[in-house]
């Protein structure tokens, strides 16, 4: 499996919206890339980009030193695990990058590092925008040394890699990052919407957004009225940065960890129902800032 050139020998699991850029990435880098993902097309264009095939998350984890997993969910990491898991020894290295359970996580640091294996969580910031210019922000939990070791591997496609603590830590930023930032879109739709039926010029209203105490990055990069910002999804035809079924994934996440730690989470309580609805409605493959059109006809 090994191939002639530098760099280190990488795996990558999950060629996603995000995954195939950020392997593109550490092509680009010059690391010895190994691939598997569901689909056989971004399989493809990796291979097309430089990347080596492989059968399956096991041989992945044959070829490569450090293998870095982006897939959708809790049960895809588990069961990516699982499948490795005869080739999993020590100086292998598993670097999660996926948005999952932080008690999950915890235990898959457990397990993986009862076979001489490495494990870090590495949650991302940044959407496909981020991950296609290779500027995400990491949020790691797990071994500062573990992470040192990889840090080079992972600057390939992030610009900014924090150590946020110890396992399930990095899930944990990353829940309340998305809480955050739901948040702030549903905030953001309803003065859209508002402003709309008041009559209000919409690129007149993110003028003022911008450099007034409602800037935010939602308002920036998913302002949902079309045509005032170039790239957010409403003028793209709600094409995704975040899906709306991401979302209500990480939301839920989210409400479930603040429920086993009692802690209040209204705002998130709240937003998740738009989002189900959002995603009810035949919108859960857009981007997340579609549930717009929710509050547009409940407004009339």
């Amino acid at each position: 499996m090994r191939r002639k050139g530098t760099g280190v020998d990488v795996g990558f699991i999950g060629l996603g919206a995000m995954g195939l850029p950020m392997a593109r990435h550490l092509v680009a880098a010059g690391h010895r890339v190994t691939v598997a993902s569901r689909s056989p097309g971004p399989v493809a264009e990796a291979v097309a980009a430089g990347a080596a095939a492989a059968d399956g998350p096991a041989e992945v984890v044959r070829a490569a030193e450090v293998t870095i997993l982006c897939v959708p969910g809790t049960d895809d990491v588990v069961g990516v695990l699982e499948a490795a898991g005869p080739e999993l020894r020590p100086g292998k290295v598993v670097v999660d990058t996926s948005t999952i359970d932080p008690e999950v996580e915890r235990g898959l640091h457990e397990r993986v590092g009862a076979t001489g294996a490495a494990y870090l969580e590495a949650p991302l910031s940044g959407g496909t925008t981020g991950a296609q210019a290779g500027t995400l922000t990491l949020m790691v939990g797990g071994d500062p040394a573990t992470l040192e070791r990889v840090q080079p591997v992972l600057e390939a496609f992030a610009a900014r890699i924090v150590h946020v603590g110890g396992p399930g830590m990095g899930q944990v930023v990353k829940l309340c990052n998305n809480l955050i930032f739901a948040a702030q879109m549903l905030a953001t739709a309803e003065a859209v919407v508002l402003a709309e039926q008041s009559g209000v010029d919409p690129a007149r209203m993110f003028e003022v957004l911008t450099q007034a105490t409602g800037d935010c990055v939602a308002v920036r990069t998913r302002y949902p009225a079309p045509g005032v910002v170039p790239a957010s999804p409403a003028t793209n035809g709600w094409k995704p940065g975040f899906t709306t079924d991401l979302m209500v994934k990480d939301l839920d996440l989210a409400l479930a960890h603040a429920a086993r730690r009692r802690s209040p989470a209204f705002s998130a309580a709240i937003v998740r129902q738009l989002l189900g609805a959002t995603a009810a409605a035949g919108y859960g493959r857009e981007d997340f800032s579609a549930l717009t059109k929710i509050l547009r006809r409940l407004a009339g």
